[in-house]
């Protein structure tokens, strides 16, 4: 993308600026059944740390690391109203224009990874595409959504546990990114059948979605070594081969979920799907029919999922209560000495193992007056406690990362377990949000994300800064080089 794009952006900014109005969707005709809305997006980050470890390139304390441009344009349109001879229709287009412009006129070190990589950077750094498309069909207990779309089936935030449908990108922003915003849509039919109330159950509905294997998969993207959100790691030493599943039936995206309200209180869901994990799976390959001939192949592996959610009010505590489990059947592990057996003097193409792992949350969430902060507003906290457990444990598996400057791989551990927090107020009529989010490892490792948000309707304005601290061979001590500070611009009409 050239610059051109650049000063697109900037002038449709300016023009906000400029006409200082509200912002409306276009109703295109009378009754308001096509309608067009959007959200021009620009976001500014800069390094608060100077890079240590594996992270390439060496980025100095206080360089710019993001300079990330979004436009989105929605269509919604309403084909038939439902009545009760006819069913509702309606479809939803959205296209999305995405130029990180840090390739192209930020520091040095950035662009000189432009240069030595042209062809995977220039790819990687714009995107114009239609992000989501897909037809509704509702009739009676029945709905229906085919297309192009995303699909959530978790309880939780910051962390994934029963939401591993769609994949995530973690190119443009990594674990700094909301889960939202972060999801992939895919190409998929999705209905559910709304059985109403059966005994103490109410709303009791069956959903299910299938995303064919036989179409191109999509899968979580990995960001290119020297990009400023690629995961720390040496500089590869053999080819890179990356490998999604085939394209067959068997490795289709596709689950059900049984959803309903007890007594008119307790939320619960019980789900089973398979899904393509976001992180590929590592093997270094040797081929005796090539001399001297070493690759590293990265596959996408399909893993089976089962598990469910409850929520629930408890009245004398006055808060809700939130709990997911998720058990993970056969999911691939890193252990050296069978991925990479070459590295240990055994010249031979390595194996993916796998184990089942157990993964797990209860939450609470808790509104509070504090009036000597804030006497017109109440304080919003989100408390959470992950766990995690493999259930035939090797003492060999190791995080696919490495020490510095050993290069070793992290040690990971039967048992692992995090918490997290976030809390939030509002001020001047809404406007004005202050808020917290906290991710804590009992290793030893903490990022914290203070931010504040102001509208000044069309406009919304957000300041973050996300800071690390702790050991860098833990959770998310890993990436404790990565602090930064972002501002955030954006127009919605």
């Amino acid at each position: 993308m050239k610059a051109s794009k650049v000063w697109l952006f900037t002038i449709i900014l300016l023009a906000g600026v400029i006409l200082q109005g509200r912002a409306y969707a276009i109703d295109i005709d009378e009754e308001g059944d096509l309608e067009i809305t959007g959200k021009l997006q620009s976001r500014i980050s800069f390094r608060a740390t100077g890079s240590e470890g594996f992270t390439f390139p060496e980025t100095p304390q206080g360089n710019m690391v993001q300079q990330r441009n979004l436009g989105f344009l929605e269509l919604n349109h309403l084909l038939l109203r439902q009545t009760e001879e006819t069913p509702e229709l309606k479809y939803h287009i959205k296209a999305r224009l995405l130029y990180e412009g840090v390739y192209d006129y930020g520091p040095d070190e950035y662009r000189k990874v432009r240069e030595a990589n042209p062809d995977v950077i220039d790819e990687f750094k714009h995107d114009e595409s239609i992000w989501e498309a897909y037809l509704d069909y509702q009739k009676g207990p029945w709905f229906f959504r085919v297309g192009k779309q995303n699909l959530s089936w978790g309880e939780t935030d910051i962390y994934q546990l029963l939401d591993r449908i769609n994949p995530l990108d973690n190119t443009f922003g990594g674990q700094f990114e909301d889960l939202d915003d972060r999801r992939i849509p895919i190409w998929m039919a999705r209905g559910d059948y709304n059985f109403g109330n059966i005994g103490p159950i109410s709303s009791l509905t069956l959903e299910a979605f299938l995303n064919p294997g036989w179409v191109d998969q999509e899968v979580a993207p990995l960001a290119p070594y020297g990009t400023p959100y690629a995961f720390p790691s040496p500089a590869p030493a053999v080819p890179v081969r990356i490998h999604k599943p085939e394209e067959t039936f068997q490795n289709s995206r596709a689950g059900v979920k049984l959803t309903g309200v007890i007594s008119d209180n307790y939320t619960f869901s019980l789900a089973h799907y398979q899904t393509i994990m976001d992180t590929p799976s590592a093997v270094l390959t040797i081929d005796p029919s090539v001399p001297g001939m070493v690759a590293q192949d990265l596959s996408y592996e399909t893993v089976q999922v089962t598990g469910g959610s409850m929520c629930f009010y408890e009245p004398h505590i006055d808060s809700i209560i939130r709990t997911e489990v998720a058990w993970f059947w056969d999911e691939p592990v890193f252990i050296p000495e069978i991925n990479l057996p070459a590295l240990y003097g055994n010249f031979v193409t390595g194996e993916i193992p796998k184990t089942n792992v157990f993964r797990y949350m209860l939450g609470l969430d808790k509104k509070i007056w504090i009036r000597l902060l804030n006497n017109k507003s109440m304080f919003n906290f989100y408390l959470q406690y992950f766990g995690e457990y493999y259930t035939n444990y090797d003492k060999r598996q190791k995080l696919p990362v490495n020490r510095f400057p050993s290069g070793e791989f992290i040690d990971q551990e039967r048992y692992e377990d995090k918490y997290t927090l976030v809390s939030s107020t509002t001020y001047m009529n809404g406007t004005l949000t202050p808020q917290v989010a906290l991710v804590y490892d009992p290793e030893g490792a903490l990022m914290y994300i203070p931010s504040i948000e102001k509208s000044f309707y069309p406009w919304i304005f957000k300041l973050t800064y996300y800071g690390i601290t702790g050991h860098d061979d833990v959770s998310v001590g890993i990436i404790r080089d990565r602090q930064q500070v972002s501002f955030q611009a954006t127009l919605v009409f």
